[in-house]
C-alpha cells in the first residue's frame, strides 16, 4: 500500500479536543494590528486550519478582517503568513 503523506498525517495528538474553547467566547476578543498571539489549532473548525506545525507557535497580527485574521510567523530565517480564523489564535499575556 502506498503511504499517505497528508497534512494532518501523524498529529493525533496535536489535533485532539480536549483543551479547546467552547461556545463562542473567541468572538468577543478584541485584537489590534500589533498584538502577539500564539496559535493554537481548533480540530473541529477545518476551514482556515493552519498546518500542524505552526501549533504553539507565538506570532504578530498584521491585518484584521471580518472574518480572517493574517498572522506572521517567523520560523527561522522565514516569515510565514497565515490566514485564519479567530479559534485557532490566542491573545499572548
Amino acid at each position: 500500500m502506498p503511504r499517505s503523506h497528508g497534512s494532518k498525517r501523524k498529529s493525533r495528538s496535536v489535533l485532539t479536543k480536549n483543551n479547546i474553547l467552547r461556545g463562542i467566547s473567541y468572538l468577543l476578543i478584541n485584537y489590534s494590528v500589533g498584538d502577539k498571539v500564539i496559535i493554537h489549532i481548533d480540530p473541529s473548525e477545518h476551514k482556515t486550519m493552519p498546518h500542524r506545525r505552526f501549533n504553539g507557535k507565538i506570532g504578530s497580527i498584521l491585518e484584521i478582517g471580518k472574518r480572517i485574521i493574517k498572522v506572521s510567523v517567523v520560523i527561522g530565517n522565514k516569515e510565514k503568513i497565515l490566514h485564519t480564523k479567530r479559534n485557532h489564535i490566542k491573545l499572548l499575556k
